[in-house]
C-alpha cells in the first residue's frame, strides 16, 4: 500500500468504528491478531468492540493525519470517551492491508495557553515538497541534544527563537518560555526525563516522536508533533499521559 492508501484505510476504519459505531469495521480493517497498547482499552479485537459498546456517545474529530512506512498517526479529539474531551494522538501499524497494532497518547482538553493557542489549532495540510527524512534528522538531532541529554539551550539552535509556536497548555510561544519552563520544573524536582524514543513518523513538514520517560519519577509516554520550516523547528503540539503502574504489563507499555 502507498502512503495515501494507508491513510485512507486507517481514517476510514477510525471513522466507521468511533463515529458510526459500526463494529463490523473490525472485521474489514483489523487483523485477527490485533495488538492494543492503549491503557484505555483491553487487548485485541474484543477490547475495541467492548469500548464501542461501552461508549455510545463517542465521537472523534481527526485534525491531522500522517503516514510513514507502515505507520499512520491521527492527531485529534475524542468526545464521549471520558467525562471530559480528550485530545492527542493515535498511532496505527498496518501490515498486508490490515491494522495490526495501536498506541495512543490522550490527555484532557485544556483551555488555550497564554499565547491563545489550543492543543489542536494551527496548520493541518501536509506540504508535499518537504523532505521528510531531512526533517526527521533535524528533529532527531534536536531531540537527543535538548530533551534526552537535557541541554535545553539547544532550543535556541534548532528553532526560530521568538517565532517558535507552542501549543502546550502550560507554555507560551517563544524559546525563552519553553527553556524557562523546563529549567524551573527540573529545579523543583519535577523535570521531564526522556529515556528513549521508540518511533517517529515523518510526513511533509511534520515529525511525530513517540517516546517514554518520567516526570517526578512517574513513568510517562511522550507524544510530540514538531513542524519544521526552513530547516528549523517552528511549532510543537504534545500529549504527555502518565502510564498507570497497573496497566503497564496488561497493555504492553513495557515494550511500547
Amino acid at each position: 500500500m502507498n502512503k495515501q492508501e494507508m491513510k485512507d484505510l486507517v481514517t476510514k476504519a477510525h471513522h466507521e468504528l468511533f463515529n458510526l459505531h459500526d463494529t463490523t469495521a473490525l472485521d474489514r480493517y483489523f487483523s485477527e491478531d490485533f495488538i492494543e497498547h492503549s491503557p484505555l482499552v483491553a487487548n485485541g479485537i474484543s477490547g475495541l468492540r467492548q469500548l464501542v459498546e461501552d461508549c455510545p456517545d463517542m465521537q472523534h474529530e481527526a485534525v491531522r493525519v500522517l503516514a510513514d512506512g507502515d505507520l499512520v498517526a491521527i492527531h485529534g479529539r475524542f468526545q464521549g470517551l471520558d467525562e471530559n474531551p480528550l485530545v492527542g494522538f493515535d498511532i496505527y501499524r498496518v501490515k498486508d492491508g490490515k491494522i495490526v497494532e495501536h498506541w495512543d497518547g490522550l490527555v484532557a482538553e485544556a483551555e488555550p495557553n497564554v499565547s491563545g493557542r489550543t492543543q489542536l489549532d494551527g496548520p493541518t495540510e501536509i506540504v508535499t515538497h518537504h523532505d521528510p527524512e531531512k526533517n526527521r534528522e533535524i528533529v532527531t538531532s534536536f531531540f537527543k541534544k535538548s530533551l534526552i541529554d537535557g541541554n535545553y539551550d539547544a532550543f535556541k539552535e534548532y528553532t526560530h527563537g521568538d517565532q517558535f509556536i507552542q501549543h502546550s497548555p502550560d507554555i507560551g510561544d517563544g524559546v525563552k518560555a519553553v527553556i524557562d519552563f523546563l529549567n524551573n520544573i527540573r529545579n523543583e524536582g519535577q523535570g521531564l526525563v526522556y529515556s528513549k524514543t521508540h518511533r517517529s513518523i515523518a510526513d511533509g513538514q511534520f515529525v511525530l516522536t513517540h517516546s517514554e520517560g518520567s516526570i517526578a519519577g512517574n513513568r510517562h509516554a511522550y507524544f510530540e508533533l514538531w513542524r519544521v520550516e526552513n530547516g528549523k523547528i517552528a511549532e510543537l503540539w504534545d500529549a504527555i499521559p502518565a502510564v498507570p503502574e497497573d496497566e503497564q504489563a496488561v497493555h504492553g507499555y513495557g515494550v511500547f
